[in-house]
């Protein structure tokens, strides 16, 4: 009994590890995804250099928002 619960503390080490990984991909995905969909707009009312740095500014804002909704 006594040596299974180094294995389970360690199965809950890894069980957090992969939750905030999955967190962490998640954030990005959705600040990839924020930024492309605000690039798009901004593309499509003014020029396509607009849009594409739009793309960028979009992505760190929402990630920055995102990072401080969840993390404070």
């Amino acid at each position: 009994m006594g040596e299974h619960d180094g294995d389970n503390g360690l199965r809950e080490t890894i069980v957090t590890f992969l939750g905030e990984w999955q967190l962490g991909a998640i954030l990005l995905v959705g600040s990839t995804i924020v930024g492309f969909v605000f690039g798009a707009i901004v593309g499509s009312v003014w020029s396509g250099f607009f849009g594409v740095v739009s793309v960028v500014i979009g992505s760190i804002l929402a990630f920055s928002l995102f990072s401080y909704l969840l993390y404070g």
